[in-house]
């Protein structure tokens, strides 16, 4: 099992790595990218659009004067605009709280907006690694061993879907030219020498890694 070990504060984490450990990448999620594929801002402006529709086609049946159709949809305006800002506030302050650190022996995630958490996952327990590229962002997915599992809601957001028996930790919206993914595989396999390395899977993923851990992951 995983013992709590101090984190580097330059990074923005709790303490300083121990010593021989050393960080090979660091990164944030993209804002915008947060709020297009986790968020779906797009399908949330195409809801209101089409809600819009509705008080546009009352107006016009009922007979209304041009103007009074026109303005007809900002009736929704209190609404919409609470639920916009709310959505957006959240992309942002995600995107500002979180980060991702990748060291020659861990993945580190720093989450959390009101309650800050650090999610240790040792490389040796990563048996795959595979990214998801999208014209805006990139998510890359950590699939663990299936005995070793970290609880969903302690990753929330930053875990793949609705997979609450096995969770799938991810380091999400991450610019589309990140090497990260690249840089992780390559820690990977120094950290676990001779290990066999599978083909690259359909979703663009930099690897995927066979492993044998003899450790669990931890989060604070």
């Amino acid at each position: 099992m995983m013992n709590d070990e101090p984190i580097d504060i330059a990074l923005g984490l709790p303490g300083p790595l121990p010593a021989g450990e050393r960080v090979v990448w660091h990164g944030k999620p993209e804002r915008a990218a947060l709020l297009r594929y986790l968020f779906r801002w797009p399908l949330l402006v195409a809801y209101f659009a089409l809600f819009a529709l509705l008080p546009i086609l009352a107006t016009a049946q009922s007979g209304a004067s041009w103007a009074q159709v026109l303005f007809s949809p900002v009736l929704l305006l209190p609404f919409a605009l609470p639920v916009a800002g709310l959505v957006m506030a959240s992309a942002w302050a995600l995107a500002r709280t979180s980060i991702y650190v990748v060291t020659d022996r861990r993945v580190i995630l720093q989450v959390g907006v009101a309650f800050t958490r650090t999610v240790n996952i040792p490389l040796e327990l990563i048996a795959e690694v595979s990214a998801r590229e999208r014209p805006h962002g990139m998510d890359i997915a950590l699939t663990l061993r299936s005995a070793d599992k970290i609880a969903w809601l302690a990753l929330w957001p930053h875990v793949r879907g609705f997979q609450f028996s096995h969770p799938v930790p991810m380091l999400r919206g991450l610019p589309v030219d990140s090497p990260a993914g690249s840089i992780l595989v390559d820690a990977i396999m120094r950290a676990a020498p001779g290990v066999r390395h599978a083909p690259a899977r359909v979703e663009k993923a930099p690897a995927a890694i066979d492993l044998t851990p003899d450790r669990a992951p931890q989060h604070v």
